[in-house]
């Protein structure tokens, strides 16, 4: 997922490709920006799966 922030209210909008606009202010896509994470890194409450090895 990339994370998207919007120049005219600066909500930040999840999603995996650009969005068409944003959706708390209505935006164009052209003032939306992607922000950059350190790789490694998650959002603070992301959903990660877990695998068990099999033994």
């Amino acid at each position: 997922m990339a994370t998207w922030k919007c120049q005219e209210c600066d909500n930040i909008l999840e999603n995996r490709c650009k969005p068409g606009k944003c959706k708390v202010c209505g935006a164009t896509k052209d003032k939306l920006f992607k922000e950059e994470q350190e790789k490694g890194q998650r959002r603070k409450g992301a959903v990660t799966a877990q695998v068990n090895p099999k033994p």
